[in-house]
């Protein structure tokens, strides 16, 4: 199982693109009770694989992430964060605990984040020099989607070698056709940087080589531990109650939402008919969620950009294999 704990719903930053906006929720930080629990909870399931410390901004409690690394049992720790925060004691602290930190930067211009480019950059760099596999998360908007190559390669030129870069969830493009004619320019771009691993890519040609597509049954492979001991299946879908499966106190009782939302892991139901539905991940529920507010469809712009995504990891697999398909 892996484990997400959101230990605050509090963020120093106001992204445009913030998820929490959606949620309506009060903001807080986890308790010292219930981050006891949580910990007796977990270690005594005694299954974590990746637990990953969440947001909020987490490093606004670094003795809370801290306290979790130190005596939470897990096979991995991976924290997430908008970098503001770091300094060089807490990330050489994470390098000589082996635990992984994900930085979110969006590249040379900042302004949808209210951060600052010239601290971001300092930051990435201290943290390149302990950790040089760092995963760099870079979300693009309507607005900046014209850059999103550009801004890549800007990271790509401090020295990143690993980076994911993702939608604006709320993203409603003014025209559908043009829109997906830029998301198709900006991805061959990509694709085509070197010694660059670009998560979107590199796993939309693992799900097409080996012909599997991942599913996620109601907290069957992840549960998400939100800062109030309350458990739901992802981040989406925290404070909705008819989600929610169980809390520190009761443990996982995950039946009810299951019997209740037999649809969680369909198909998006635009996705009918398409031809390469096959390689799709729209049946994420976290996606469908984030992007429409229910479980049974995606946005059109999610569903732009995932044809894109299949569209330019068959490209590439031709390429791989001297011009012939798999």
């Amino acid at each position: 199982m892996d484990y997400t704990i959101s230990i605050t719903n509090r963020c120093n930053l106001k992204c445009s693109y913030c998820y929490e906006k959606r949620l309506n929720t009060e903001y807080g930080c986890i308790s010292d009770e219930t981050m006891h629990q949580v910990t007796e909870f977990v270690n005594q399931r005694g299954d974590a694989g990746v637990v990953y410390i969440f947001g909020g901004e987490p490093l606004l409690y670094k003795d809370i992430v801290k306290y979790f690394c130190e005596n939470l049992t897990a096979k991995q720790f991976v924290i997430t964060t908008n970098g503001t925060l770091l300094d060089e004691e807490f990330i050489k602290w994470c390098a000589d605990r082996n635990i992984i930190i994900n930085m979110s930067h969006d590249g040379s211009e900042c302004a949808e984040r209210g951060a600052d480019t010239i601290l971001l950059d300092a930051n990435l760099k201290l943290l390149l020099k302990y950790q040089p596999e760092t995963l760099v998360q870079l979300v693009y908007t309507k607005e900046t989607l014209p850059f999103l190559y550009d801004n890549i390669m800007y990271l790509k030129e401090l020295g990143v070698k690993k980076v994911s870069a993702a939608m604006d969830a709320f993203l409603v493009p003014d025209d559908p056709d043009s829109f997906g004619d830029l998301l198709r320019e900006q991805w061959r771009k990509i694709s085509g940087i070197k010694d660059l691993f670009v998560y979107e890519l590199a796993a939309k040609k693992k799900t097409i080589r080996e012909n599997t597509r991942s599913t996620c049954g109601i907290c069957k492979k992840k549960l998400f531990i939100n800062w109030d001991g309350k458990f739901y299946p992802c981040i989406q879908f925290q404070n909705k109650q008819e989600y929610q499966c169980g809390d520190v106190c009761v443990g996982i009782e995950a039946e009810k939402a299951r019997a209740a939302h037999p649809d969680y892991s369909m198909m998006s139901e635009r996705c009918e008919g398409c031809e390469i539905a096959e390689y799709c991940r729209n049946s994420c529920a976290c996606k469908k969620m984030a992007t429409t507010g229910t479980v049974r469809d995606i946005s059109e712009a999610a569903c732009l950009e995932e044809q894109v995504h299949i569209l330019t990891a068959l490209e590439i697999i031709s390429k791989e294999n001297g011009g012939k398909m798999i």
